[in-house]
């Protein structure tokens, strides 16, 4: 089919105009004819690629996506759009490695540098995050620019901006990225909960007038929870524990009827885990046929246990590298398992799990930890899920170090009660109801106990309140077990530039303290039903 130039050119832009109004039949349509006459046209493709990634067919997006980079090399913002396809794909390797190869071309248009620090930051690059955030905030400000983007848009990248700032450390910066991103978008609650977080507030300083004033126009349920989030950690900070544990079950109320989560299936899938790995399975100290990498240390627990703080401990010390909280060792198992059901973390795939060659499952998780890992004799891992597989990575990798944060059964459950956690994670779902955490912490308390009889001597366990009262001892054990020599500078973590990408973001960049030691008897009677609960598990004594 031969066509004149300006036909082409104006499919083009019909395809462009579809595409940012969301008609993609009518985008892919024109792109369609464009191919048909040109079939070297790479925006046609790129477009195509667009469109494919809007339905969530990641893996044709990354297909078509190549072949408009195959068109043209030079072009930055393809380079970049492939890399998103690949952190939606979980490829964080080939994410990272084509994202470089976007930054290399130095990329002058504000969208592609979003785009890339968003990769940079999924894939735990956080420094290279912040930098295109940076830049492109940076180019935003600049004459005639912003005119060319929405505002929620632009709240979105200074959200992003925001968060990057969060985990270098630059929390006034932060702040005022938030702030711009409310001015621009007044009802983007993520910015709203970010903000509560960056700093505690007073009877002085807060916002809790505005964020009061919000409470009748959420729409969503996600909204609900980030700003019922909001009010309850500024009420907290307040010293008004009654009022934020009711905001806390205001923000949570639509999520529990959405996700309609149920501890029975949590509860089947701790019990099967146990039964799979017996002790039967590691008679030997240890289990032969594995891959015998000593570099991974493997920091687990309860989230808000204490696991970013071990990981700040050990991650000074100048033969470790801390890498953050890693898919890897999860996505690892799922691909090379091969099973089809739609969780990462689920009976069949655990059940199927036994069947690989560990050795090839522990050389699969340390490859595909690179190129973060590697320039240094170990690296923590601190995924706190990755208890659920600690007897998998005994026989995967026999030569990494576990260890297990514990904490108060009554605070566990408080703090997790109290974080907000990825919303679209099925495993945080307990999380959404204070009793539910209770219960859930017992799973994970059975299932502590059994690696330890299985495991024995396998894993260290370390109680945050012995990390915080005492935290040169606690610190010295850790580094021991490891097989370091002892170096100060590990207590001097708050010092640190690295990036910290976690809910502990703030606290960590501060001494050691102790005042969130025994934080559940702040709340009152309403505490009472948890604490009857674990009680009468075993986890109190009846005179506590």
């Amino acid at each position: 089919m031969r066509c004149e130039p300006q036909q082409i050119a104006d499919w083009h832009r019909d395809a462009q105009e579809a595409l940012r109004e969301g008609r993609l039949r009518e985008a892919h349509q024109h792109c369609l004819a464009i191919l048909e006459a040109d079939p070297t046209h790479a925006d046609a493709w790129f477009l195509c690629g667009l469109i494919a990634a809007h339905n969530r067919q990641f893996a044709k997006a990354a297909d078509i996506l190549l072949k408009a980079i195959e068109l043209a090399p030079a072009n930055a913002e393809y380079r970049a759009e492939l890399s998103r396809q690949y952190i939606a794909l979980r490829q964080y390797r080939r994410a990272l490695d084509c994202a470089a190869q976007a930054l290399s071309l130095r990329p002058g248009d504000v969208p592609t540098l979003n785009t890339l620090g968003v990769v940079f930051s999924h894939a735990g690059e956080h420094a290279r995050a912040l930098d295109c955030f940076e830049a492109a905030t940076g180019m935003l400000q600049q004459p005639g620019r912003s005119g060319r983007f929405s505002s929620g848009w632009r709240a979105e990248l200074y959200f992003n901006f925001a968060a990057a700032l969060k985990f270098a450390g630059r929390f006034d910066a932060a702040e005022s990225a938030c702030e711009t991103a409310i001015a621009l978008q007044p009802q983007l609650y993520r910015a709203h909960s970010a903000l509560a977080q960056l700093r505690r507030q007073t009877t002085g300083k807060n916002h809790l007038a505005r964020l009061q004033a919000l409470r009748d126009k959420v729409s969503s349920a996600t909204d609900q929870l980030h700003l019922g989030h909001a009010i309850a950690k500024e009420l907290e900070d307040l010293g008004e524990f009654t009022a934020a544990l009711e905001n806390l079950q205001w923000a949570k109320q639509r999520q529990v009827q959405r996700v309609a989560y149920r501890p029975a299936t949590d509860a089947a899938l701790f019990d099967r885990v146990r039964a799979l790995f017996g002790r039967e399975l590691f008679r030997s100290a240890v289990p032969a046929g594995g891959c015998d990498n000593p570099e991974p240390i493997f920091v687990v627990g309860m989230p808000r246990t204490g696991t970013t703080l071990v990981e700040q401990i050990l991650g000074s010390h100048s033969s470790v590298f801390a890498a953050g909280e890693l898919l890897a060792f999860p996505l690892q198992v799922k691909e090379m398992t091969g099973s089809e059901s739609e969780e990462v973390l689920d009976i069949a795939t655990m059940e199927q799990s036994l069947r690989l060659d560990m050795a090839a499952l522990g050389a699969a998780y340390i490859d595909s930890t690179r190129p973060r890992t590697g320039h240094s004799p170990h690296f923590i891992d601190k995924l706190p899920l990755n208890f659920m597989y600690l007897g998998l990575i005994r026989l995967a990798l026999p030569g990494a170090k576990l260890i297990c944060l514990r904490r108060d059964p009554m605070d566990t459950c408080l703090s997790n009660y109290r974080q907000l956690f990825a919303t679209g994670f099925r495993h945080y779902y307990y999380s959404y109801d204070l009793l539910d955490c209770g219960r859930y912490y017992l799973r994970f308390d059975q299932l502590i106990r059994h690696w330890q009889e299985v495991l024995p001597g396998g894993l260290l366990e370390l109680d945050y309140e012995e990390l915080v009262t005492d935290p040169e001892a606690a610190a010295k054990k850790l580094v021991a077990y490891c097989g370091l020599p002892w170096e100060q500078q590990c207590l001097d973590f708050h010092h640190r530039g690295a990036s910290v990408a976690t809910a502990s973001a703030v606290q960590v960049r501060q001494p050691i303290y102790q005042n969130a030691i025994g934080r559940w008897r702040r709340y009152g009677d309403a505490m009472q039903p948890l604490y009857e609960l674990l009680s009468a598990a075993g986890c109190y004594p009846p005179d506590k």
